[in-house]
């Protein structure tokens, strides 16, 4: 009870006491007015607690319903309800607090998380539930989860754990054909169900391109050791005897393990690359002593091609960021790969110009081009266009540039016509 409270109590029971004794004074014998005036004294005294009551009461509710409500308590609350309540609403914080903190955890999740109740229907769903089956979170609440997983599968899943205890997995057909890894777990008795669906489009999408490598590594491995093996059985059968014979043979065994040691080579090269162990410091470099090098290089397999190999730079090109001896590599690659596709009479031309804070070189030839149904698919490893098939390289060359470049924060593309040449270019920024 405040102070101002009780000023007005003892105010107004100083004012019944007066009243009292007047009429004690002036009245002699008790009389209907005598009871009258009590009671009427009385009810004021009755009147003025119930207001003091009601004031207080009221007070008490509103920090009760702040209380509730998360807010401040109010500054008019009762003086012994202060110290609990401040408590209780510290507590109630940390839950809140606790409660948010598991939300967050939960919608961080990559697998789509939901809860059943008893009659299958969804009573919370996270982020990812949503993503994984394309409804939106109040499209999924209260609604029954075969609504949206009807298959056999996944309801079989979801009633034998209903009836059994325990946990079941399946492989289901999501939304839009995705595969979906089910699992399904009980939350006790009261029927509530835990259901975990993890998305495996980029697990098959990995095992797939594991599957591609193996077969593409024992497809090109199979035509050397095929080749070597017919050499060393052509010698054991009596070509050893005839030197010309043995020398064909043994040159053809030789060529055959040269290739192979690229392949190896060009892997291991690769799975560096892909893993990032060989890390290089970054250090200005000379682009254009970099592209005369490698022109230099290439130029007497462009002769024995019957290619015309140019390079056209500008008076000064300024230094990029990255490996000179990376970035060589790179550029031969794509020279390579240019003198393999033109034919003979044709010509491979390399350029660099400076421009959007970086440096564009390109190498472009007029040789066979690339269907566009091609170009996507160009810088992956093991790929080879149809016009390629025939011609000798594993397929790892554009591969191994892009990884190069993009290890130097750069990007490569490509654009061709079919029967109208091709031009691979690569972006490098400026050293700082």
């Amino acid at each position: 009870m405040s102070t101002s409270d009780l000023r007005i109590l003892l105010s107004l029971a100083l004012a019944l006491l007066v009243a009292l004794g007047v009429y004690l004074v002036l009245v002699e014998e008790a009389g209907p007015g005598t009871v009258a005036l009590a009671g009427a004294c009385l009810l004021a005294l009755a009147l003025v607690v119930a207001y003091l009551g009601r004031r207080r009461w009221s007070a008490s509710a509103r920090a009760l319903y702040s209380l509730a409500a998360g807010r401040p308590l109010p500054a008019d609350a009762p003086a012994e309800l202060s110290g609990p309540l401040a408590a209780v609403a510290e507590a109630l914080h940390d839950v809140r607090q606790e409660r948010d903190l598991l939300l967050a955890a939960l919608d961080a999740s990559p697998d789509a998380l939901l809860v059943l109740d008893a009659e299958g229907r969804v009573r919370f769903s996270n982020a990812a539930a949503s993503t994984v089956l394309g409804q939106e979170p109040h499209a999924l609440a209260a609604q029954p989860l075969a609504w949206f997983l009807p298959q056999a599968e996944a309801v079989d899943a979801l009633r034998r754990v209903r009836r059994e205890g325990g946990s079941a997995s399946s492989t289901v057909e999501g939304p839009g054909g995705r595969p979906l890894e089910l699992t399904v777990t009980a939350l006790g008795s009261s029927g509530r169900l835990l259901v975990s669906l993890r998305d495996l489009t980029e697990v098959r999408r990995v095992d797939q391109v594991r599957r591609d490598f193996v077969a593409n590594v024992s497809h090109e491995l199979r035509t050397p050791i095929a080749a070597v093996k017919s050499a060393l059985e052509a010698l054991r059968a009596g070509a050893q005897d005839d030197p010309q014979a043995r020398d064909l043979f043994l040159a053809r065994a030789e060529e055959e393990t040269e290739r192979m040691a690229r392949l190896v080579e060009e892997l291991l090269e690769l799975s560096r690359l892909e893993a990032g162990v060989d890390v290089f410091v970054p250090q200005p470099v000379d682009l254009a002593t970099v592209l005369s090098r490698a022109v230099e290089r290439m130029a007497p397999r462009a002769r024995e091609a019957g290619l015309g190999l140019a390079l056209q730079l500008p008076p000064r090109l300024p230094p990029v960021r990255g490996d000179a001896e990376r970035l060589e590599r790179a550029v031969l690659n794509l020279l390579d790969n240019a003198i393999k596709f033109t034919p003979a009479g044709g010509s491979v031309t390399v350029t660099a110009a400076e421009g959007d804070g970086g440096v564009v070189l390109t190498v472009r030839d007029t040789g066979v081009g690339i269907e566009p149904a091609d170009l996507p698919r160009i810088f992956e490893r093991f790929y080879k266009a149809d016009r390629s098939r025939r011609r000798p390289g594993a397929g790892l060359g554009l591969a191994i540039v892009k990884h190069i470049v993009e290890a130097h924060g750069g990007r490569v593309w490509a654009e061709s016509s079919p029967g109208q040449g091709s031009a691979f270019s690569i972006f490098l920024p400026l050293a700082d």
